[in-house]
This record gives C-alpha cells, sequence and structure tokens, in this order.
C-alpha cells in the first residue's frame, strides 16, 4: 500500500481528515515538514507539506483518543508530534524528549514537571496546580488577565491574577513575544511611528497564580476554587515547535 495511503488511513481512524503536500521546493517551505489545521467548507482539516525526500511516518494511532502520533526524521533526529482533538478542535503540538515511543508518552512530554498529583487542572496548553494558603494583597490582583504564550495564539482570560516576579515586556502586535522596556525605549527613538500601535505591558518569566474563571474560545471554561500556580505545557522546549504553524 502507498505510504500515502497509509497516512490517510491512520488519520481517517482518529475521524481526521488530511491535505498532504509532499515534494514542496526548499524556496517556498522554510523547513522540512510544516504541519496546520486549516479549515474548509467540510470544517478542520490537517494541511501536512514537506520538503522533497521527506515523507512523514505514523508511529502510533488510539482511535478512541482520537490521538496520533506523527514521526518526520531529520537526519538523526526523529522529530515527534502529538496530533488530535481536544474537547472542540483538532491540535498539533511537537513533543519535546527522546524518549518519546508512543501518544502515552508523548502526552506525559508535554506536561510539566511541577503538574504532577491531585488537583490539577489543565485547559489547552495551561496546568492550573493548587497553591494552597497563598497570601495575595488585592492592590496586587489584577481583574480579566489574559495567559499568553505569545505568536498568533489566542489568549485564556483568568477573572483574577497575580504575578511575582518575571520581567516587564511590552506586547502588540508588532511584537506578540514582547520586548524588554530598554528595547522598547530604543525602538520609539528610533522609529516614532511604533508608538503609535497599541501596546500593552504584561511579564514575561513570572511565576503566575490564577483564581475564578479561565475562558477561552476553543476550550470548556474551568473553575479555579481558590489560587493555583499556572504553568505553560513543555512544547516549547522541542526545537522542531517552529513546524507547528496551528495555534490556538
Amino acid at each position: 500500500m502507498p505510504a500515502q495511503e497509509v497516512l490517510h488511513r491512520h488519520f481517517a481512524r482518529i475521524g481526521a481528515r488530511l491535505k498532504l503536500g509532499l515534494g514542496v521546493p526548499a524556496s517556498r517551505l522554510a523547513e522540512k515538514v510544516r504541519i496546520d489545521v486549516a479549515r474548509d467548507n467540510a470544517g478542520e482539516f490537517y494541511d501536512i507539506r514537506c520538503l522533497d525526500g521527506v515523507e512523514p511516518e505514523v508511529i502510533d494511532v488510539r482511535p478512541s483518543a482520537r490521538h496520533l502520533l506523527l514521526m518526520v526524521r531529520d537526519g538523526p533526529m526523529k522529530n515527534k508530534y502529538l496530533l488530535g482533538h481536544d474537547e472542540r478542535h483538532w491540535f498539533a503540538a511537537a513533543a519535546p524528549g527522546g524518549h518519546v515511543r508512543d501518544v502515552a508518552t508523548a502526552v506525559a512530554s508535554l506536561r510539566p514537571e511541577e503538574a504532577a498529583g491531585d488537583g490539577v487542572i489543565r485547559q489547552g496548553e495551561w496546568f492550573f496546580v493548587p497553591a494552597p494558603g497563598l497570601v495575595v494583597s488585592r492592590a496586587v490582583i489584577h481583574r480579566f488577565e489574559p495567559l499568553s504564550r505569545g505568536g498568533r495564539s489566542k489568549p485564556h482570560v483568568c477573572d483574577e491574577a497575580a504575578r511575582r516576579d518575571g520581567v516587564a515586556v511590552m506586547v502588540s502586535r508588532r511584537a506578540p513575544a514582547g520586548i524588554t522596556m530598554e528595547e522598547y525605549w530604543r525602538l520609539l527613538a528610533e522609529d516614532p511611528s511604533a508608538g503609535r500601535l497599541s501596546w500593552r505591558q504584561m511579564m514575561r518569566d513570572a511565576a503566575v497564580f490564577a483564581r475564578g474563571r479561565v475562558r477561552h474560545p476553543d476550550h470548556r471554561t474551568v473553575w479555579l476554587d481558590g489560587w493555583h500556580r499556572v504553568f505553560l505545557n513543555r512544547e516549547r522546549f522541542a526545537p522542531h515547535a517552529r513546524q507547528i504553524a496551528f495555534l490556538d
């Protein structure tokens, strides 16, 4: 059976549609593979495009969970990607670490070490770990605070949030991942027109705590009863995460 047909059958087993583009010229694709979740009149589908000579391979399928593990060889590297359905939409995530061999170990690789034990709540790529006994002054509580991993991701919005430590950064559509205050003032001095953008001050790498509702258009609203420490999943530690075009 042709390799492409095998791929389509694996994706069909988890209820997903696949559009596969092989042999894409290097001038049109910066990476060896590009994985996206796109939409047409029939709904969402996976759009996977590869350079000439690169063929993705499905190494594990879990139809009941609607997840599969995709592998793409990059020289000696065997890059793994967890693809599947999460609540309302299809997703793609680069699995970090060299010990990922199936869907279960891919899921585990994305979970932060701090997010172990009982009472942990997950919403998409964010984990909320109970922080009993934490005392937060009302003066430092932010209402309807967004949680964003940067780029084109849609933020998760918390009823209440508080931050400790971290680095102040300025965020706009020109700098979605944020720039330091020093970089911000330098940019305004070099390009005064940048001051007309809509900038928002946020904190990078802060210890973040949240309570109350956490909302996101692609996920069910979760309720945090009391303060919870917020952790992002570990996808950012996978060098091949840049090959994922889809952001929630």
